[in-house]
């Protein structure tokens, strides 16, 4: 299923020294219309690949051409998944939308992964990853 992943947009970035996950995404469809009101999903995967348990939550920022829902306003939305057993992965959703006024393009997406210790106010680690969105 390694072709495919790579024709769908499926990228795992492997763990670095230090943080305690892994985290792969890939885009349902794979590309927007420009200059029309629809969405794709950002698939994100977050895989524990330490041997202790952690609380997760995961941050998604878009520019000004996309948003969350048809009319754009919101630009941020974070998802808080709850705690992380050792070797277990987690997969969440997150609907990005163009409008009218979206021109064809690549945009950016900042993805940024945090572990939490305590409550979700509490950051011990994070992975920031850009997420590319094509509008044809």
């Amino acid at each position: 299923m390694g072709f495919l992943d790579g024709i769908l947009g499926n990228k795992e970035e492997p763990a670095r020294e230090g943080l305690p996950f892994n985290i792969s995404t890939s885009l349902r469809p794979v590309r927007l219309a420009a200059r029309r009101e629809n969405c794709l999903e950002v698939l994100v995967t977050i895989k524990n690949v330490s041997d202790s348990p952690f609380m997760a939550s995961a941050t998604i920022e878009v520019p000004r051409a996309l948003g969350f829902e048809n009319l754009g306003i919101t630009r941020i939305k974070e998802i808080r998944m709850g705690e992380l057993a050792p070797q277990a992965e987690k997969t969440i959703s997150f609907s990005l939308c163009a409008n009218s006024q979206t021109v064809a393009g690549v945009y950016a997406a900042l993805l940024t992964v945090n572990q939490h210790y305590r409550d979700y106010a509490h950051v011990l680690n994070y992975a920031k990853k850009s997420v590319e969105v094509r509008a044809v």
